[in-house]
């Protein structure tokens, strides 16, 4: 009987904990509004009050939380953004930290470098091991980024894995973003634009945030060109003051957050023109008269050759379908047998046609070699020949990344000319509006 009794409390204790696991699938599915395109909610930080230490193969939810309360974990990806794992990592603070694996707590002395790699003793007895310092600032000093200092706010999350260590920094979204802007546009641009940036930033945060993408790294976002470029770049009293003059502004429309994406200039973009037929867009991207905003940029036209020695096989390209904006989205590759692959989407474009690339001239006759992508898919083909025979091609281009959402020389220069940084994200994100994060997490979040 006592052994029944046994049986029957430890299968309740599972039901108990079936039905725990149910209401946390359950909550990643009713959390977010009907309204909106996010597919999935995560959780908050973990409790403080109990502070789980998960195996590093688990998945475990990631950041959410109200406007005031918001985190995310960033992961920090190893030297130059080669890989998402480390082999081994240095840290240190101004005021010591300690390491904590939920169970064991070590003190680290003021100005002392811990060094942790996979075979730490610190691991002995969790694969999961959190640092913090007393004044909340942990240096990296052998993680190498631009920034000259290699200060990271916040609290840092080391995991063991098969692979590596993952190195997630965790900290409050306002404070991320202080770190994001000055990465992703110059300090040295007009504050409204910095605030436009600063607006785009937040709100690609927090979609990411919702979306998950970055899970399976137990993480929200990594700190590269992957998401958003995070303290590559030394802070700004600009680009803080930025952050602070918007804190808590996303962008959102009627079917839930904008997809606030974001580049750096724009071929003269006019929503109002056709480009997807060849003719129309080679006429468009050889017209020198085209009004925009930036176009007195060194990248807003440039020229290239592709050479067709430089691959192997290939015969012949052509551009089989563009955007209406002109973007190219499929081309196809004939080889010399005549047989033919199509290649689509403008990043894959970019990156095969860098294979036969030459020198970039830009507009104003500067010249960049040895870049791994074409400058955008903003492209037209001229054909060239010798003998009668293809060898190549001029390519005429125009703009500098993707081309979707805000050009970010073309709020540099509405911002000078008077425009403020609600002005120049209504221009790039027609069908959004500038909202409280807060009032839109009550809105479209439901509660537990």
């Amino acid at each position: 009987m006592k052994k029944i009794a046994f049986l029957s409390i430890c299968i309740l204790a599972l039901i108990l904990l079936g039905l725990s696991d149910m209401r946390l699938q359950k909550k990643r599915i009713t959390d977010i509004s009907e309204d909106t395109r996010i597919v999935q909610e995560d959780v908050k930080n973990i409790s403080k009050d109990t502070k789980a230490v998960p195996e590093a193969t688990e998945t475990v939810p990631v950041s959410a939380g109200t406007a005031e309360e918001q985190t995310i974990r960033v992961l920090l990806k190893n030297n130059n953004f080669e890989s998402e794992y480390h082999n081994s990592l240095q840290v240190t603070s101004n005021n010591g930290f300690t390491i904590s694996d939920g169970n064991n707590t070590w003190q680290i002395k003021s100005g002392e470098t811990k060094e942790f790699d996979p075979q730490s003793n610190e691991f002995a007895e969790s694969s999961v091991l959190f640092l913090q310092s007393s004044d909340g600032k942990i240096f990296l000093p052998e993680l190498i980024r631009e920034r000259s200092s290699k200060e990271y706010e916040g609290e840092i999350e080391i995991r063991k894995t098969q692979q590596g260590l993952l190195v997630i920094n965790i900290l409050p979204l306002e404070k991320y973003l202080c770190g994001v802007v000055p990465s992703e546009m110059p300090s040295s641009y007009p504050q409204e634009a910095l605030k436009a940036q600063a607006v785009c930033a937040r709100t690609y945060s927090l979609q990411q945030i919702q979306e998950g993408r970055a899970a399976e790294f137990f993480a929200d976002v990594d700190d590269s060109v992957s998401y958003q470029v995070y303290n590559n770049q030394d802070r700004a009293e600009s680009t803080d003051r930025a952050v602070k003059e918007t804190a808590g502004c996303i962008l959102a429309g009627k079917d839930g957050l904008e997809e606030a994406l974001y580049y750096s200039t724009s071929c003269g973009l006019d929503t109002n023109m056709d480009l997807s037929g060849e003719a129309v867009f080679a006429a468009f991207i050889s017209e020198s008269n085209i009004r925009a905003y930036e176009a007195g940029e060194p990248w807003y036209r440039w020229e290239t050759y592709l050479s067709l020695e430089s691959w192997e096989d290939v015969g012949a390209i052509e551009v089989r379908d563009r955007l209406p904006n002109g973007r190219a989205e499929e081309i196809c590759v004939t080889d010399r047998t005549g047989n033919e692959e199509l290649i689509e989407g403008e990043y894959n474009i970019r990156r095969f046609l860098a294979g036969g690339m030459q020198t970039i001239v830009l507009q104003d006759e500067e010249e960049i070699s040895d870049m791994n992508l074409l400058p955008s898919a903003f492209f037209m083909l001229e054909p060239l020949y010798e003998e009668g025979s293809l060898t190549g091609y001029k390519v005429r281009g125009g703009g500098y990344g993707h081309g979707k959402g805000m050009s970010q020389n073309g709020a540099k220069y509405m911002a000078g000319e008077g425009m403020d940084y609600v002005e120049i994200l209504e221009e790039y994100y027609p069908e959004a509006d500038v909202r409280d994060m807060a009032d839109y997490l009550a809105k479209n979040v439901h509660a537990w």
